[in-house]
């Protein structure tokens, strides 16, 4: 059955909420504030909020979130939101959910673990972005729904190389990136956001929805220059339909190659209000200062601007290069300055010994660390927006 309802895992969804108002008649538990009844109540208002017609306001909150990756569980997620609910400078946290998550079989919407974010973000008083994956980077792994795999959508996906290798041409050694450039892929991605702006976009705790890099990966298979001229084409309509189905949230496209498509997709979001993001944070990188970086000048003050800080950006300053971690204090005053960042998504990374996570906090936790909620961001509302407004 095709549905843009949306279909809660039953066990997971009712024991949520069910958890949350005993928590609160009983005076809390754990990590969880004895507020949380009022949460449940928010949570069931948001859920059924609409909004005038012509209400073109915009819900922004610039500032710093921690990144989750999709393999995150509730633990970690939980304990992130608890580690930053005291800190008046860190917005809230972004989490990546792959396609196929979101849209287990077609037309059929599992937005349970959002819903389980969300629950976690209201909790601590904190926000909650998304992150649409539709790229999977992990030799194996999958990021779009098997539906897509077949005749009717073209296959679907291609296979990228995962560092390069190939050995056994098999999918283990191969990840996966949309196939955007054939027509029905892009208008099911589309029907997603139509489904996710439904139910979030009038949402005050749901903060923003991003979608990852525009670099098409090593493909196994070489495309063809029509497929990557259709891959950009449709990527630019799917951030439009996204945009005019969260009239009232921040969409961000992440953004890095190749550089030869990169100005037209600049110029359609800017045109139509669409956020600029970026995978990674460098300081010295050749490639994304000749290819990427300029375009933030372009865009700054016009759209939102939302550069991340991933695992690599904490051991080097330019892509493969050897290990020498910049101070995270570098990589902010980078962000917000050379970058014009309106939102920071900082990559949860705890790899010893550097634990560049820890170095983050403590940075937010440093008397000389700005303290209002924007984190020292900029918080001018771009141009392109009608009207930007901390809740609706």
């Amino acid at each position: 059955m095709n549905t843009h309802r949306l279909q809660l895992r039953p066990a997971l969804a009712g024991s949520l909420a069910s958890a949350l108002v005993l928590l609160a008649a009983c005076g809390g538990g754990g990590d969880t504030p004895a507020s949380a009844g009022a949460t449940a109540m928010v949570a069931a208002t948001e859920a059924s909020k609409t909004l005038p017609p012509g209400d073109n306001r915009v819900k922004w909150n610039p500032g710093h979130y921690i990144q989750l990756n999709a393999g995150a569980g509730e633990f970690m997620i939980n304990r992130t939101f608890s580690e930053i609910a005291a800190l008046p400078n860190v917005r809230g946290v972004q989490m990546r959910y792959q396609w196929r998550d979101l849209e287990p079989t077609k037309g059929n919407y599992d937005f349970s673990r959002i819903e389980r974010d969300l629950a976690f973000a209201r909790a601590s008083g904190k926000k909650l972005a998304i992150l649409v994956g539709t790229k999977a980077f992990a030799a194996g792994s999958r990021a779009l729904p098997d539906y897509l795999r077949t005749d009717e959508y073209e296959g679907g996906v291609y296979r990228i190389l995962i560092d390069g290798r190939d050995t056994l041409g098999t999918e283990s050694t191969t990840g996966e990136n949309m196939a955007i450039w054939v027509p029905g892929v892009r208008d099911r991605l589309i029907a997603l956001t139509q489904a996710l702006g439904q139910r979030y976009n009038a949402d005050n705790t749901f903060d923003s929805i991003s979608f990852n890099e525009t670099a098409f990966g090593n493909a196994v298979v070489p495309l063809t220059s029509a497929q990557k001229q259709g891959y950009f084409d449709n990527l630019a309509l799917m951030n439009n339909a996204t945009r005019q189905a969260f009239p009232n949230t921040v969409v961000l496209q992440f953004f890095n190659f190749p550089r030869i498509y990169l100005p037209n997709l600049v110029n359609n979001a800017i045109n139509n209000g669409v956020g600029l993001g970026g995978p990674d944070t460098f300081l010295n990188d050749p490639a994304l200062d000749l290819s990427t970086y300029p375009f933030y000048d372009t865009a700054a003050g016009k759209v939102p601007l939302g550069p991340s800080v991933q695992g690599e950006n904490y051991f080097t300053t330019y892509q493969y290069g050897p290990y020498n971690p910049p101070a995270v204090t570098d990589l902010y005053a980078y962000a917000r300055d050379r970058l014009k960042a309106n939102y920071i998504f900082w990559n949860k990374v705890q790899t010893q010994p550097l634990v560049p996570y820890n170095n983050v906090l403590a940075m937010f936790r440093s008397a000389s660390f700005p303290k209002d909620a924007a984190g020292g961001l900029a918080t001018t509302c771009p141009t392109s927006l009608p009207a930007c407004t901390p809740q609706l």
